[in-house]
């Protein structure tokens, strides 16, 4: 399984820098979104992305740093805390690219703000987020404020506010600083076809989980190796070029998390 998944993330790797054709576009942003090692500690999940290569990572509010480092990797950090990971993180090379997926679980009128000074100050560019409908315009209140972009993440009907790209768009239509964060494998169990997802949000994505499923229209499903499910992988990865797109690819696994 480790050479598999090693093989998946070089293979992603090689073709995500590959410069795109006739384009100024940046390199894209190879990512682990860290809930795919949500069973350790930050601190070991890095020494995992730093095993295959990847250079990003998309931390979650709620994993607990580790040893010397009280609490979670979130806005209670000291600042003394928050030098020493700086410094940790620039000593392997990692950048934590996003901070998420903040949503009702997270966050409340006390401490969202606190949220976006923590991103500012650990230099983190994006936080993906699940706003509730009424504090849209806080969240984008608040990015503008901090200069920390906000990427609107889905989870799988009915469940969410934003399972549906057409949700997605309302919520950012008149808000400059909210970007489109989908997560493939929700849009599956959804029972929508990433490509198409993909194509509405066409201009907006500024970052995304690529997953890959088993089966369509079931929120219970199980994420599978990318490329051995029904996702067309290449033909997200296609649309994504045709888009000129320049964002983060956060990898997640969410399957036999004691080893996966």
């Amino acid at each position: 399984m480790k050479h598999i998944l090693i093989t998946t993330t070089l293979l992603l790797t090689s073709f995500l820098c590959l410069p795109q054709k006739n384009s100024n576009t940046k390199n894209w942003e190879l990512s682990i979104q860290l809930w795919t090692f949500h069973k350790y500690t930050f601190l070991q999940a890095i020494e995992k992305a730093d095993s295959v290569g990847v250079k990003y990572v998309e931390a979650y509010p709620g994993q607990k740093v580790g040893e010397g480092y009280n609490g979670p990797f979130s806005y209670n950090l000291s600042q003394d805390e928050r030098t020493r990971l700086k410094e940790y993180l620039k000593n392997k090379g990692i950048k934590v690219i996003a901070l998420g997926v903040v949503d009702k679980d997270y966050y409340n009128k006390d401490n969202l703000e606190k949220f976006f000074i923590f991103c500012k100050d650990m230099e983190i560019p994006f936080l993906t987020a699940e706003p509730e409908w009424k504090d849209i315009d806080w969240f984008n209140q608040l990015a503008g404020k901090y200069g920390i972009k906000v990427g609107i993440h889905c989870h799988p009907k009915p469940n969410s506010h934003y399972w549906n790209p057409d949700s997605m768009l309302l919520a950012m239509q008149g808000r400059k600083y909210l970007g489109a964060w989908p997560d493939v494998g929700h849009w599956l169990r959804s029972g929508i076809n990433p490509v198409e997802g993909l194509m509405k949000l066409s201009g907006k994505v500024w970052g995304l989980h690529l997953k890959d499923e088993p089966e369509m229209n079931n929120r219970m499903s199980q994420d599978v190796l990318l490329g051995t499910g029904v996702a067309d992988i290449p033909a997200i990865l296609k649309e994504l070029r045709r888009q000129k797109f320049w964002g983060v690819v956060s990898l997640e696994y969410e399957t036999n998390p004691e080893n996966n």
